[in-house]
């Protein structure tokens, strides 16, 4: 089979090789990949800023994202066919508390693996295995969108958290601002609306037809940071911001974005902002704020599998509702042989997947 490799930690590794296909064992299954989506993670590991091969061995699959064919299932197997569309989890657990609960997400002492980033290949190869436990099956309404569901799962863990920290209170969040609009910042609005939430979603752009076209069709309301900055969206929108969502990766945005729940809010930070950045602020006036606001900020990353089942759900019922629209936020599909690591800096893109085979 064929497979994309690179040293991690080392820009420009990208390699095309010739590997065997896996063998499995009687609780594994053979899956054939046919496509897997890119993120700013696999942009990174791409650019050499982190990243770690599988012990004793030299090189990284990369690819966190896939969905793919059963061809194969071990003896042992149960609930998963040949033929089956499933989609892989990304985070395999170690031996802490929450990893033992299922919540790897969540892991305390940091000795997970994930494949395609740490310790674990990925799937940008034809094929590959992986134990029953970490497979979603997927209906075939969504067996193209769903390349996308680990960036919706993703989504799915942070509104599932802002639900979870406000059940401390009787609380019936009305308006939502989602700072950012990439894979998962849509994911997030998209979300927030079938809560039945008044969500405002903010770039810095003027106007991107496919994304219009999500606005529109989801009842999202579309606001460019050039035209109103972000600490000025409260008053401009005259509502309570019950919550904030933060995807933008830029601290600058992040700094701004800690004034914008009403009292009771909550601020759910997502992104991971790797640039340094400095900002003055009056923490006593920030503490005054929360403490009298009843305010929280939390951040959230990774998802376990309960949200990949849980973005099945979801993408369905957004499926059913508007055909296609999932499906028209992957703009660009590659061959395996014809991609290149720049290629996920074109900004105009929303969602890269190769296709496999």
């Amino acid at each position: 089979m064929k497979a994309g490799t690179i040293i991690p930690k080392q820009k420009g590794s990208l390699e095309i090789m010739d590997m065997d296909i896996p063998e499995i064992s009687e609780n594994e299954v053979l899956v054939k990949v046919k496509m897997l989506g890119l993120d700013g993670t696999d942009k990174e590991l791409g650019n050499g800023l982190y990243g770690e091969a599988p012990k004793g061995q030299g090189f990284l699959i990369p690819g966190h994202e896939s969905i793919g064919t059963v061809e194969k299932v071990g003896s042992a197997v149960n609930g998963i066919s040949v033929g089956d569309t499933v989609v892989a989890t990304v985070r395999r657990p170690d031996d802490c508390i929450n990893c033992k609960s299922g919540e790897s997400d969540m892991c305390i002492k940091g000795d997970y693996l994930e494949r395609g980033i740490k310790g674990e290949n990925g799937y940008m190869a034809e094929y590959y295995k992986e134990k029953q436990e970490y497979l979603v099956k997927i209906p075939e309404s969504i067996s193209e969108a769903a390349v996308m569901l680990e960036p919706l799962s993703i989504a799915e863990k942070a509104v599932k958290q802002v639900f979870e920290v406000q059940k401390r209170m009787v609380w019936q969040p009305k308006n939502a601002i989602v700072l950012g609009t990439g894979t998962v910042g849509l994911f997030a609005a998209m979300i927030l609306r079938l809560n039945g939430i008044d969500v405002v979603s903010v770039d810095r752009t003027e106007n991107n037809p496919i994304k219009d076209n999500i606005y529109s069709k989801m009842g999202i309301t579309h606001i460019n940071s050039m035209d109103t900055p972000i600490e000025e969206l409260p008053a401009k929108l005259g509502k309570r911001i019950d919550i904030a969502v933060e995807l933008t990766g830029s601290p600058k945005a992040v700094a701004s974005a800690l004034n914008l729940p009403s009292i009771n809010g909550v601020l759910c930070l997502l992104s991971v902002t790797g640039e340094s950045y400095s900002e003055n602020i009056d923490i006593g006036e920030f503490n005054y704020n929360m403490v009298l606001g009843n305010k929280v900020v939390v951040g959230s990353v990774n998802s376990n599998i309960s949200h990949f089942i849980k973005g099945v759900q979801d993408m369905a019922s957004i499926e059913s509702s508007n055909p296609g629209l999932l499906k028209s936020m992957i703009t660009r599909r590659i061959r395996l042989e014809d991609f290149s690591y720049d290629m996920l800096s074109d900004r105009e893109q929303i969602k890269n997947v190769i296709v496999m085979g």
